[in-house]
């Protein structure tokens, strides 16, 4: 039974990545070639890792760029997309496309780009920086990409006192290549071919911002730096190719990152990235006035926003090169200082090589699907794919690029849905059947649960016998029923060409129910019992709280308040059903009191930058006080075994001790560090010293129940203290609170004659008595069944 649970939870953990996180790449596409001149003959690139827009628009340690973007140039925001790690960011940039979370599991960093990129369709193309950003786009193309790496761990470019050293290395070694092309031929003839990159990595910013944080003056000197540096390259090209005015630059960045120095997820500060365009063939405006308070002087007239797998195209336009085939991107012809002619036929050669992914992509689908159950993209079809395309080529021969504009866009927003509809053409049905395997799983677990409890013989031969449908055993009839399931679900899947795991995709759900439905008298002899016992009405309505109330955990992952619909239906739950009468008049205001302030977190703010460390504090004497009021009004009063109590009160104490301490260690701290102080060592040394006891002392108290639990609870909590910065704390007490109640009302409900909650130890040692084991036969199945679907 484990091994199978086992099986069925890795199944649905891998389903994730079979349905929301599959490869975007679309093989074997035929790059298209560009028929505009180039704007340009070579192209700078900056990455600069890890910068945010926030930490470009907001602040002035960037003037050379900034004035740069206000005048010569073009700016704004380019928007990322989750994961924001510096992998994925560069081949949105270089490659035009949103790399899939599932790239994880085989590593973001050693491993070669397995898809074009604007790289791959230069001429020449020169790399500088981090051996793990570098060489993804090197490997296997040393014929025409030349990388240049540092070594992370060589002592000389340590990080712990000054990070501009990484940024350094990369400065210098490409004013290094200018001056040894003057005395090298080779090189220099490298260098004077058209369609050429320059790539530079700047990872000096994003080791600044993790080890100094963001907004600190250690990191806007490293920005200041960068500025500096990237005006000094921009110099030494210049004068290298006698200021021919046909070099564009172009500065952006991978990812943002939050004011604590992280990265990752999908906050705007990690999501929102400058760029900057400059040089050959940008569109300058020359009559910029207007500018935003927000930004700090940064021209509006300037500004154009847009996607990050943007840049791509916009490279590949700017030197007429095929757009790596597998981007997403598109060209914005606003940003260029071309003829309206080369302007249509640039947005013509992006919708071409878009418009190619879609048809590779449709075919790859369309060959294999099953014709009677294949649902095309009806917007463009086969038959209006060619004809389209066809009447673009002749509006290319006849020279009307004004309606060549207006029609490849169409395309570009056409094929960029097909792509969308046909990526995720298996998500539904892969949905669906995930979602049958979760219900077969929970209906599984409670034909075992129920199974124990109507003491049913699951091979009952009378069962079997007056269960029938038209004169066939409905047991038969079942077997018959899936058998068939199994062996269409296996043929689709079989004439299909699908991978491997879509056969346990579409068999699991029907083995699972096949499994739960048989023996079908289980589930009726439990639907007649639940008649017995309780009214149509009262029925009808836990169903309906049931629904509704997996219906709001399940939105809750996109909508946090609605958490507070179930946790309000818990809150008068005592109320509104019979079980109410049998608990305890003070317990009922206890759960629903801690039902409600759950209830309430979810409409705060997620914990982030703000620090209220006040709360924290607030949260630590409420428990506090808590706990003197157990130790007083529960232990204190224990006449009979006064020594036995006697070590718990000791301990209590001491808890309260290290609690008293954490909470003064986390205060005092807190206003160092909003002083600019340096945080204490020692005071460091006594926090990783309580957090170490906290794991150890609640061993030492008595196995009694409660006993154990209060220590547990005090420990964890003041563990979770240590790592607060504001309302986090209130919402754990909140929480510890609640589980208690929880646990008096459960133990409340099974109505046991001489137990009390106070006697039942950690242990399963004490089945002489039949109340004790009624209590722990009715424990194991409950709670296994809670888990069970709580998994699910």
């Amino acid at each position: 039974m484990f091994f199978v649970g086992l099986f069925i939870h890795l199944i649905f953990l891998f389903s994730i990545f079979d349905i929301y996180f599959k490869s975007p790449i679309v093989k074997d596409v035929v790059p298209y070639q560009p028929k505009h001149e180039a704007v340009a003959d070579r192209l700078v690139l900056f990455i600069v890792d890890g910068l945010r827009a926030e930490s470009f628009v907001n602040y002035t340690t960037m003037p050379y760029m900034r004035s740069v973007a206000n005048s010569i140039g073009r700016w704004g925001i380019s928007n990322t997309q989750v994961p924001t790690e510096s992998r994925p960011g560069h081949v949105a940039v270089i490659a035009g496309f949103y790399e899939d979370p599932s790239a994880v599991a085989k590593g973001w960093k050693e491993n070669p780009v397995d898809f074009d990129s604007v790289f791959n369709q230069t001429k020449h193309t020169w790399c500088w920086g981090a051996y793990d950003i570098v060489n993804i786009f090197t490997k296997g193309h040393d014929d025409h990409i030349t990388g240049n790496v540092f070594d992370p761990y060589d002592s000389s470019f340590s990080t712990s006192q000054n990070t501009t050293l990484l940024d350094a290395w990369v400065f210098h070694s490409v004013s290094d290549l200018f001056l040894s092309a003057k005395k090298n031929e080779e090189e220099a003839d490298k260098l004077s071919k058209k369609k050429i990159i320059f790539f530079l990595h700047l990872l000096g910013t994003d080791t600044s911002g993790h080890t100094h944080k963001p907004k600190t003056p250690n990191f806007l000197t490293q920005l200041r730096y960068v500025d500096e540096g990237i005006k000094e390259v921009e110099k030494v090209i210049r004068e290298y190719y006698g200021d021919d005015g046909k070099t564009t630059f172009l500065m952006t960045s991978d990812h943002g990152m939050t004011d604590w120095g992280s990265h990752g997820s999908g906050d705007d500060h990690e999501t929102q990235t400058p760029y900057v365009v400059w040089g050959a063939g940008i569109n300058t405006i020359y009559n910029g006035g207007t500018s935003d308070p927000a930004t700090l002087s940064m021209s509006l007239d300037h500004r154009l926003d847009l996607n990050q797998a943007d840049l791509a195209p916009l490279m590949s336009t700017i030197l007429s090169i095929p757009v790596p085939v597998n981007s997403i991107g598109e060209v914005r012809i606003e940003l260029l200082n071309m003829t309206l002619s080369n302007k249509a036929l640039a947005v013509y050669s992006n919708s071409r090589q878009l418009a190619a992914q879609y048809n590779k992509k449709r075919l790859d689908i369309e060959t294999d699907a099953i014709s009677y159950i294949y649902q095309p993209y009806n917007p463009l079809t086969r038959d209006k794919y060619d004809e389209i395309i066809s009447f673009t080529e002749k509006l290319v021969l006849e020279e009307n690029f004004e309606q060549l504009i207006l029609f490849s866009e169409e395309i570009i927003r056409l094929s960029l849905a097909g792509l969308r509809y046909y990526h995720n053409y298996y998500q539904g049905p892969l949905l669906i059947l995930v979602t049958l395997s979760f219900m077969g799983w929970i209906a599984y677990l409670l034909k075992i649960v129920l199974t124990q409890k109507i003491n049913v013989d699951p091979g009952s031969p009378n069962f079997k016998r007056t269960l029938r449908f038209y004169g066939v055993p409905v047991t038969e009839l079942l077997n018959i029923i899936f058998s068939i399931l199994c062996f269409t679900s296996f043929c689709i899947v079989c004439v299909q060409n699908l991978p491997m795991q879509y056969y346990v995709y579409f068999l699991m759900p029907i083995l699972l129910w096949w499994y739960a439905l048989s023996p079908l008298h289980v589930w009726i002899k439990a639907i007649r019992k639940l008649k017995e016992n309780k009214s149509t009405y009262t029925l009808f309505v836990e169903i309906i709280s049931y629904i509704v109330g997996s219906f709001a955990m399940g939105l809750s992952f996109t909508y946090r308040w609605m958490l507070s619909i179930p946790l309000l239906g818990m809150a008068v739950w005592p109320f509104m059903s019979s079980s109410g009468k049998h608990l305890n008049k003070k317990l009922l205001p206890a759960w629903s009191c801690g039902c409600l302030a759950l209830s309430i977190f979810s409409f705060m703010p997620v914990v982030g930058k703000n620090v209220y460390i006040e709360l924290v504090v607030i949260a630590g004497l409420f428990w506090l006080a808590m706990i003197a009021i157990y130790t007083k009004s529960v232990l204190l009063n224990k006449r009979k075994d006064k020594d036995e109590y006697r070590r718990e009160i000791i301990l209590n104490i001491i808890q309260m001790v290290l609690l008293i301490i954490s909470l003064q260690n986390i205060y005092v701290q807190s206003k160092r560090f909003d002083n600019g102080t340096p945080v204490s060592t020692w005071y460091q040394i006594i926090a990783w010293f309580i957090a170490v006891l906290c794991f150890i002392i609640p061993v030492t108290f008595s196995r009694r129940l409660i006993c154990r639990l209060f220590a547990l609870n005090t420990s964890i909590l003041n563990f979770y203290l240590l790592l607060s910065v504001s309302h986090e704390g209130l919402f754990m007490v909140a929480l510890i609170l609640n589980i208690m109640s929880w646990i008096y009302i459960e133990f409340k409900l099974l109505r046991l004659k001489n137990v009390k909650v106070c006697l039942i130890l950690f242990s399963s040692c004490f089945l002489c008595n039949r109340d004790y084991s009624n209590f722990i036969n009715y424990w194991i199945i409950n709670i296994s069944l809670k888990i069970s679907i709580h998994r699910s």
